[in-house]
């Protein structure tokens, strides 16, 4: 009987000890964490390769140039603000063109947002100026090769954004003014989105038509 108690007793602070043991045992640190792998630097025309995938940030692929860009974001959504309300001088009269119906509305909003957006992927650093069958579009035109306006663009890169600032200010305005459904004040606001681009073109694009202008 004492035998059986002793062993009981034994076996009772064995478990005890290794409880303790446990409980001072230092937890082992967590794995470090991978590095997040740095996008490809850009290319100076056409659209980026794929790039390296991460889990733990997202990377950007450029697909459209800064003039692709322009051409069917900004120009499109600008024509058909210009063109929203119209007015038609004939030989039967005067005939006026408005959006009438909540769909006419609906879809200048949606070109409004358009124009306001498009400005947040121009001012992408690494975004090429041009895709690269289209670095010299008219020779004998005033307008620089993509090449140079894309150097011109790095040299003054605050006062680019200041311009892509200004695009994107008009357009806020723009969409405020669709939103109320304010025929009048979309008809004059077309003219500030035509300068607005104008200002930007001539310091960039075409900047010895800005000299003649001086």
């Amino acid at each position: 009987m004492r035998n059986a108690f002793l062993m009981t007793c034994a076996l009772a602070l064995a478990i005890l000890c290794a409880g303790v043991r446990a409980e001072q045992t230092p937890a082992k640190p967590a794995a470090p964490q991978g590095t997040v792998a740095k996008p490809p630097a850009a290319t100076a025309a056409g659209p980026s390769t794929r790039p390296a995938t991460s889990s733990a940030a997202p990377t950007m692929r450029y697909v459209g140039s800064v003039r692709d860009i322009m051409h069917v974001l900004v120009e499109a959504s600008a024509e058909k603000i210009f063109d929203a309300v119209t007015i038609d001088v004939t030989a039967a009269g005067i005939k006026e063109n408005r959006p009438e119906t909540e769909e006419e509305w609906d879809e200048l909003e949606h070109s409004a947002i358009a124009l306001a957006e498009s400005v947040n992927l121009i001012k992408m650093v690494g975004r090429p100026m041009a895709q690269p069958h289209e670095m010299k579009d008219d020779p004998d035109g005033p307008e620089l090769p993509s090449t140079e306006i894309a150097a011109r663009v790095n040299r003054s890169r605050s006062k680019w954004n200041k311009y892509a600032d200004d695009l994107q200010d008009v357009a806020v305005q723009t969409l405020a003014i669709i939103r109320k459904k304010d025929v009048d004040g979309l008809f004059k606001i077309g003219a500030d989105i035509d300068m607005t681009c104008e200002n930007c073109h001539l310091e960039y694009w075409y900047p010895d038509d800005k000299k003649n202008r001086e």
